[in-house]
């Protein structure tokens, strides 16, 4: 997890992300509702060959020209991108698609509208030696483009984020064990029986994302886009620092943790060691353990790296296959 230096070829890296975003970003976002509003067909930009540009700005390695084949950076890491701005949304009264911008459904009227949020990261797996290249790939670069405010139906500022997961570090092992598990389990026995075959999906702020260890590396605001769009970089890992153990990953909120995994990390943690210093009240192990899970989710509302550890993976969810990728 110690960057390659002979890689690092891209300097500047925040100004450029800056003019990127601005460019690429924002100005085709405004000129896409305009023509949305006119054609009725969805503004989402299509992030995958724009999250690749942003993954060479943010690690500073080149990529290798060869679009959807090959090694995406010149390291051979790979990029994966996910779009969750300006899905199309639809109304629960008709059925009827709705634009993210529109209130009201343009069929009926109605404002019982079910807001998307469904997109995540796709990772197909057809051959062993496609699984051998995952498990020994150096990084793996998450793009995620999102809306902070989701949750209040907020849909005016816009969230850039950026997560690395390097396979052969054994701190991010699940990573390579959810592919191993996908693909043998669930892949596989679908090809024999000659049935459709997914990939694995793996989902933004989800238990199995956080089970991986992802470390954040970069993440901006874009305040108020549709009318006065200003970039706020929040978080920024300069390329050339090393990505070792002092690095923290992501904390996982206790809101995922089922009952029973809760009883798991209660019952298995160091509670002195690792569970007090994240509380944020003063309680012992047997009154969090009598706790509701609503009050035990307020005590202890994130678990770190040594504590998810503790958890047991859940099984793989997958959906149909919609797109077909090879990594040659």
């Amino acid at each position: 997890m110690i960057p390659q230096a002979q890689f690092l070829t891209i300097g500047d890296n925040l100004s450029q992300i800056g003019q990127f975003l601005d460019e690429i970003i924002i100005q085709p976002k405004t000129v896409l509702k305009k023509w949305s509003q006119i054609t009725n067909q969805t503004p989402a930009v299509k992030l995958g060959y724009i999250g690749q540009h942003l993954a060479s700005l943010v690690t500073g390695v080149r990529g290798t020209g060869t679009g959807a084949r090959g090694d995406d950076l010149a390291d051979g890491s790979e990029v994966k991108s996910c779009n969750k701005i300006d899905q199309a949304d639809k109304c629960n009264v008709c059925h009827h698609r709705v634009m993210r911008y529109e209130n009201t459904c343009p069929n009926c009227g109605s404002d019982n509208i079910e807001r998307k949020d469904d997109s995540k990261w796709l990772f197909s797996v057809r051959s062993e030696e496609e699984l051998k290249q995952y498990l020994t790939m150096n990084r793996v670069v998450l793009l995620l483009m999102d809306y902070p405010k989701f949750e209040e139906n907020d849909f005016s500022d816009i969230r850039i984020s950026v997560f690395e997961i390097y396979p052969n570090d054994k701190r991010m092992k699940v990573f390579g064990q959810l592919l191993t598990n996908h693909y043998n389990n669930i892949y596989l026995p679908k090809l024999r029986a000659n049935e459709k075959t997914n990939p694995m999906n793996l989902h933004p702020f989800g238990f199995q994302f956080y089970k991986c260890n992802p470390i954040k590396t970069f993440e901006c605001i874009i305040k108020d886009i549709e009318t006065s769009p200003a970039i706020l970089i929040t978080h920024y890992i300069d390329p050339s620092v090393e990505r070792g153990i002092q690095m923290p990953s992501l904390d996982m909120p206790t809101g995922l943790l089922k009952p029973k995994e809760w009883k798991t990390m209660l019952d298995h943690a160091d509670f002195d060691k690792q569970i007090r210093p994240l509380l944020k009240i003063s309680v012992s192990l047997e009154e969090l353990k009598a706790m509701p899970i609503n009050d035990k989710r307020q005590a202890l509302p994130v678990i770190d790296e040594k504590l998810r550890e503790l958890i047991p993976l859940r099984p793989i969810i997958s959906t149909r296959q919609r797109a077909q990728y090879h990594r040659s």
